[in-house]
C-alpha cells in the first residue's frame, strides 16, 4: 500500500515541487536566476498583455509590488491562510520549468519552527477535508499540501529553517508534462544503486546547474543502504563528510569533488524496509 502511494501523482509532484522550493535558498541561488533558453512563459506572456503598474500604487505608503510579483502572489497564497507569525510574502519565481509547466512560488520568514509550521498547516488541511501530502526531510524542512486532482495541481507549503529563522515557500504547480521527464537520473549524478520511484529536477542557473534527486531503496536498513553508497561514492572519486541525527532513523552526508558539491539525506521511515533517499546537488557549468 505504501508503494501504491509513493507512486502516486500527487505524492510524486510533491515531492518534485517541494524540492524546487527548498533546495534553490539551501544551497545560496536564488530561483529568480533560472534562464530557460528564451521560451515565453505563460506569465511572461500575461506581463506582455498587461499595462504599466497603475501609478496610484507609487503613492501608497511601504513597498510597492509590481503586476508580475502580485499576479505570481495571486497564484499561490490564495489557496492558503495567512501564517499567524509570519512576515509580509514575497513573490519568487514563476513559469520556470518551461512554458507547459505552470508554476509559481511565493515565500516568507517566521520565527517559528519548521515544524511548527508545517503542523499549523497540515491542521488547517485537514479541517478542510483536504487530501493531505506531506514529508518532513529532518528536523529543519519538510512540506505539507494537497493534489487538486480535476486541475491536475498540487499546492504545497514547504519549510527551511536556517540562520535561526524558518523560510516558507508557498508553490503550486501542475506538474504532469514535466513528471513525464522527471524519472531520470542525469548522466553523472551519484544515486544509490537500486534507487526506485525516482523523481529528479534540474535548474539552470547562473553559472551552474543544480540538481535534485529523490528516491527510495527498498529491501533494505538504514545502515546496509549508508554503506553501500558510501563505498559507491568514495569508488567514484567523491570526498564525503557524515553526520548522523541523533534520535532519528537517518543520516545526512556532505559530496564534494572537483566543480560539484551537495547534500544527500538516507532516511528509514519507522517499521519499513526500505531507505528514501534525497540529493540536492549544485554543478559548475564547467564541471564534467
Amino acid at each position: 500500500m505504501l508503494k501504491q502511494l509513493s507512486a502516486h501523482p500527487a505524492f510524486r509532484t510533491a515531492a518534485v515541487l517541494g524540492a524546487v522550493a527548498v533546495v534553490g535558498l539551501l544551497l545560496g541561488v536564488g530561483l529568480e536566476e533560472v534562464r530557460y533558453g528564451g521560451a515565453r512563459s505563460e506569465l511572461e506572456r500575461a506581463e506582455a498583455a498587461a499595462d504599466e503598474l497603475d501609478q496610484e500604487a507609487a503613492a501608497q505608503s511601504g513597498p510597492t509590488r509590481s503586476k508580475r510579483d502580485e499576479a505570481i502572489l495571486a497564484r499561490t497564497l490564495s489557496y492558503f491562510p495567512p501564517y499567524p507569525n509570519g512576515g509580509r510574502p514575497e513573490a519568487l519565481a514563476a513559469d520556470y520549468l518551461g512554458a507547459d509547466t505552470p508554476i509559481a512560488v511565493a515565500w516568507f520568514s517566521t520565527q517559528d519552527s519548521s515544524d511548527q509550521v508545517l503542523q499549523h498547516y497540515r491542521k488547517f488541511l485537514l479541517d478542510e477535508g483536504l487530501p493531505v501530502v506531506g514529508v518532513r526531510f529532518n528536523d529543519n524542512a519538510g512540506y505539507v499540501g494537497y493534489w487538486v486532482s480535476k486541475d491536475d495541481e498540487v499546492r504545497l507549503m514547504s519549510t527551511l529553517h536556517q540562520g535561526g529563522e524558518t523560510l516558507v515557500f508557498v508553490s503550486s504547480a501542475r506538474m504532469r508534462n514535466y513528471l513525464e521527464r522527471a524519472g531520470r537520473v542525469p548522466s553523472g549524478i551519484p544515486v544509490p544503486r537500486g534507487l526506485q520511484d525516482v523523481a529528479s529536477l534540474s535548474l539552470r542557473m547562473e553559472g551552474a546547474t543544480n540538481i535534485t534527486v529523490s528516491g527510495r531503496v527498498p529491501g533494505t536498513t538504514l545502515p546496509e543502504a549508508e554503506q553501500a553508497y558510501l563505498a559507491q561514492l568514495r569508488d567514484q572519486g567523491w570526498s564525503v563528510t557524515e553526520a548522523r541525527q541523533e534520535g532519528f532513523q537517518e543520516t545526512q552526508l556532505s559530496l564534494t569533488r572537483t566543480g560539484l558539491r551537495g547534500e544527500a539525506t538516507l532516511r528509514q521511515p519507522a517499521a519499513q524496509q526500505s531507505v528514501d533517499f534525497h540529493l540536492s546537488l549544485m554543478r559548475a557549468q564547467a564541471a564534467p
